[in-house]
């Protein structure tokens, strides 16, 4: 009798880890096995980390307690260089061209106004679209695939709404959006058709995409909590961004039309800021451990449609 009742209890716990893991395997939990690879070991505060090309990353370091600077880190040898010389104004939010030759970013005028700065990095040549009169900020900008225009959010009179402009001069402004709150995070489809963008136009942040000329909105996300930050993956067909759903910041992928989401990072803190590898099965993150904020790099799993 002994000897059943310990059949019983080792059957019932056997039981009980088969059920737990599938559990976690249908609700999505499981995105991928591998350990995020750390990049770097500073600690320093970090944000925005893009690819400028599949060897290097840009990303905005919190250098000094007054300063942001934009970095690249070499996926070669890990080692980190600042990318502009003589900085003394905040740079923040960077994103590159194809291969990396063309910079975008934002950068602070005088005060806390902020304008946006389209750069060559080989000719070391700036177009500028300066700040605005008035309580009023860009944010976001990227480029399009083709890098003929960069789309960004601004904001002002109550609203932060998105626009483009030509790369080579800032001119032919178009206004893309025209909803009350926030629309702040462009990310352009490789083929040049569609803009993916976060919003509180529903009420809470939620991810939309739309045509690159403001037409055909749809919302790919619906929750209560906040779906920020998308970013297009190489081919098009997924969505990678960060969102609070599960607790606190966590990364998570998605097909482009908001299908199979899936979770990526799995950890107490923060982990941010994805970017895509140029090859489509990484992605770059800000991940916050033990109060330090490093760059990791994490292998992300195909879809079930994949």
């Amino acid at each position: 009798m002994q000897l059943d009742r310990s059949s019983q209890r080792s059957g019932t716990a056997a039981a009980c880890i088969v059920l737990a893991a599938f559990v976690l395997l249908a609700s999505g939990s499981v995105a991928n096995s591998a350990e995020p690879r750390r990049l770097t070991t500073d600690g320093r505060i970090k944000f925005s980390p893009s690819f400028m090309n599949k060897n290097e990353i840009g990303y905005v370091d919190y250098e000094q307690p007054t300063l942001t600077v934009i970095k690249r880190l070499s996926l070669s040898d890990l080692s980190v260089t600042q990318l502009h010389e003589n900085v003394d104004k905040q740079e923040l939010e960077p994103r590159f061209s194809a291969g990396g030759q063309r910079c975008v970013y934002i950068r602070t005028f005088g005060g806390v106004q902020t304008g946006v700065v389209i750069r060559d990095e080989k000719a070391k040549t700036n177009v500028e679209i300066p700040p605005e009169p008035g309580f009023c900020g860009y944010r976001s900008p990227v480029f399009s695939h083709d890098g003929k225009r960069v789309v960004f959010s601004f904001a002002s009179g109550g609203q932060q709404n998105l626009f483009s402009v030509n790369s080579a001069d800032a001119q032919d402004r178009r206004q893309l959006t025209n909803q009350s709150g926030i629309n702040n995070w462009p990310s352009l489809s490789p083929d040049g058709k569609r803009i993916a963008f976060g919003s509180t136009r529903d009420g809470n942040f939620e991810l939309y995409s739309m045509k690159v000329d403001g037409t055909d909105p749809v919302r790919l996300t619906h929750n209560r909590f906040q779906d920020v930050r998308p970013r297009y993956s190489p081919d098009g067909s997924q969505i990678a961004f960060s969102s609070t759903r599960d607790g606190n910041h966590e990364v998570y992928v998605m097909n482009a039309d908001g299908s199979d989401i899936r979770r990526v990072t799995h950890h107490d803190e923060r982990d941010d800021y994805p970017g895509w590898h140029p090859d489509g099965k990484q992605l770059v993150m800000v991940s916050e451990r033990k109060g330090s904020h490093d760059l990791y790099l994490v292998e992300v799993s195909a879809g079930a449609d994949r």
